[in-house]
């Protein structure tokens, strides 16, 4: 069985269209979305209908429940807060009713588990898990969660990272495969298709084989410029002062994309 993990689309209709493009080309028997589906970006209804089309299984993201007014946007970065502002507007019944029916974590064949946020204290869509002690409550959380899972993916962070518990020992995973081990417990998180935050500013996804227990990470060059263009021009990528999160990777994102993709 194979899976194409997804996650933080947020409303990018290029990289959601180009990353299903290679999703298909490479042959999976389903694809999950780990929530954000929107948010930051200028088409939410068309990629919830791509999603909903495909019979994508998904999960809300804190980005998802504030489009649904399910969540006040209190602490959201002020990109964010307009964002979901512009979302709100713009959705149609259909999408709305859609973000608000979604569960915040899943349990998928009954092989690993899926949230947006975090497992602990409860699986959740706000904490991001960045921190060495996060990570470890996580894992702990998971390792008591149910008899024979011992695998999350989870995103909301936009940067991919794969954490193993391994005899009491808790380890990053690096490389662009990742091979998973009997009697250890991960945590991976397959970075984000609409928003990298990580230097790189292509889409990125995961694809799992189950049946290797082989988690594998890929990137897929989409336009960029294209995708921002239609942001800006929907007033959602308005100058301001520099936060953890803010619209500062914008010109970061195409200066590399300029370097990495040929034309953009």
């Amino acid at each position: 069985m194979r899976y194409a993990i997804v996650s933080d689309i947020h409303a990018n209709l290029e990289a959601l269209t180009a990353v299903l493009e290679t999703i298909d080309a490479e042959g999976v028997d389903r694809i999950v979305a780990l929530g954000d589906l929107v948010g930051y970006g200028a088409n939410p209804n068309e990629c919830l209908r791509i999603i909903r089309e495909r019979a994508i299984e998904c999960i809300a993201g804190n980005h998802d429940r504030a489009a649904a007014g399910l969540k006040d946007p209190t602490w959201f970065s002020d990109s964010a807060k307009r964002g979901i502002a512009w979302t709100r507007e713009h959705l149609t019944a259909e999408s709305a009713a859609f973000l608000a029916a979604l569960p915040l974590f899943r349990l998928v064949d009954r092989r690993f588990l899926v949230v947006h946020g975090a497992l602990h204290p409860r699986p959740n869509e706000d904490l991001y898990l960045t921190s060495p002690r996060d990570v470890r409550r996580s894992l702990d959380a998971l390792r008591s969660a149910d008899a024979g899972i011992d695998l999350c993916f989870f995103g909301h962070t936009h940067r991919r990272v794969a954490h193993e518990w391994r005899e009491g020992r808790v380890a990053r995973v690096d490389g662009e495969e990742v091979g998973l081990k009997a009697g250890a417990y991960y945590l991976v998180n397959p970075g984000s298709v609409g928003q990298s935050r990580d230097e790189d500013p292509r889409a990125a996804f995961l694809m799992l084989d189950a049946d290797r227990a082989t988690v594998r990470f890929h990137r897929v060059a989409y336009d960029v410029t294209a995708s921002q263009r239609k942001a800006g021009e929907a007033g959602l990528l308005v100058a301001e002062p520099r936060r953890g999160m803010s619209n500062h990777w914008i010109g970061g994102a195409i200066r590399v994309a300029r370097r990495i993709v040929p034309g953009r």
